[in-house]
């Protein structure tokens, strides 16, 4: 415990350190402003899904599955221990271990994502009290809280990916009228808790180069830090958004994601991901992180940059000599944040790369159902990106 508020202590003086980025100011500055902004508008979302004609839309809205016909998985016992997700390293075969051991912390993504989304589509209190009632369970047991990142590193990122899974689901149920007060004061406790420990646990010095694991904790502390009105914790979210962008390659490739390997590509995607939530996250409190430069680069430089070396092969020889198995062509199982970045970059690439509907436990749900436009868009043909076509 006395790590723990040592740790709160010292970060923002670390983080808002003047050598990390100009933006020191305006990052130190930046306040919560509504605690029950979810990182959509449910009510004005609502509106357009009652008005909706796109077609991927009505498709999302007509998924049946929610919380209440979702496995409710039990908090496991005693110590959190995941083996490492590859078998050697950072890429390569998987751990085919790995998956059983972290398999009942994604049955509770996939649980309160679900019902989240279910919630958004129907409106359904039942929905609502289901992601309640199981987070309560696990706050109960203090999930989350019993491992070290000596002893399971990838309890550590486990830890992290649904600590902002289950923080954006429930950020978008937690004004229902079915929850107690009691049970939302438990759960902002757990989670409060978790997100504290989790940055206890990292054993880097400061400052570091920093990848994709950074961004999700980034994230979590973002959503956390809103939900229980935690402005420390919610500038740890914008401060390491900033470094990402300040880290960035000439080109918009995330330096240690291009370390990869065959997933090099990939990497670069997954870590949009956190990044992109981050983004929609402060701009329901009044931030714009979209048009944020550090150090000369945007977000959209690191969008832009997936978008060309996924067309032009080419680009990643620079970084990796192996085939890359991510590929936007054809556009199958697309990762979930671009529906939250095509809504606000609407254009021609993204209306041919999205067809179908998207859903990503790790942000929280259905992104189809909380962002997609209402209405369809004009018939887009297949993708065809040029090298160096911008970002639309």
């Amino acid at each position: 415990m006395k790590r723990i508020q040592a740790l709160l202590l010292v970060l923002p003086l670390l983080i808002f350190s003047p050598r990390c980025f100009a933006e020191k100011s305006f990052l130190e500055t930046a306040q919560i402003r509504n605690s029950a902004a979810s990182f959509f508008d449910l009510s004005a979302r609502r509106a357009e899904l009652a008005a909706a004609t796109n077609p991927r839309l009505l498709n999302a809205l007509k998924e049946s599955s929610g919380c209440l016909n979702a496995e409710q998985p039990a908090p496991p016992a005693g110590r959190m221990y995941i083996p490492h997700h590859y078998l050697s390293g950072s890429n390569g075969p998987v751990n085919p271990a790995e998956a059983g051991a972290a398999a009942p912390y994604r049955k509770l993504d996939d649980a309160v994502s679900w019902g989240a989304s279910r919630y958004v589509a129907t409106g359904d209190h039942a929905e609502a009290a289901c992601v309640a009632n199981l987070l309560a369970r696990w706050a109960a047991a203090k999930a989350l809280l019993n491992y070290t990142y000596s002893d399971s590193r990838q309890a550590w990122y486990q830890a992290e990916w649904s600590l902002g899974s289950v923080s954006l689901a429930y950020s978008v149920v937690q004004s229902d009228s079915s929850i107690p007060p009691e049970q939302r004061t438990a759960i902002l406790a757990w989670m409060h808790q978790v997100t504290v420990y989790m940055f206890a646990q990292d054993p880097h010095e400061f400052p570091v180069k920093e990848n994709n694991h950074a961004y999700w904790r980034a994230m979590a502390a973002t959503s956390v830090g809103i939900l229980t009105g935690d402005n420390t914790l919610y500038r740890m979210g914008l401060a390491q958004y900033a470094r990402a962008l300040a880290q960035m390659n000439s080109d918009g490739s995330l330096p240690l994601e291009m370390a990869r390997e065959e997933n090099s590509l990939g990497y670069q995607s997954y870590a949009l991901a956190p990044l992109t939530m981050i983004a929609e996250l402060a701009s329901r409190q009044g931030v714009d992180l979209y048009s944020l430069r550090v150090k000369g680069h945007r977000i959209d430089d690191a969008v832009d940059f997936l978008l060309r070396a996924s067309a032009d092969p080419k680009i990643m020889k620079r970084y990796a000599s192996e085939k890359q198995r991510f590929s936007l062509d054809p556009p199958r199982n697309l990762p979930g944040w671009m529906e939250f970045w095509a809504r606000r970059h609407p254009g021609k690439t993204w209306d041919a790369l999205l067809t179908r509907p998207l859903f990503d436990a790790l942000l929280g749900g259905s992104a189809t159902l909380y962002a997609a436009p209402a209405q369809a868009p004009p018939k887009a043909s297949a993708m065809n990106l040029l090298p160096g076509e911008p970002v639309q």
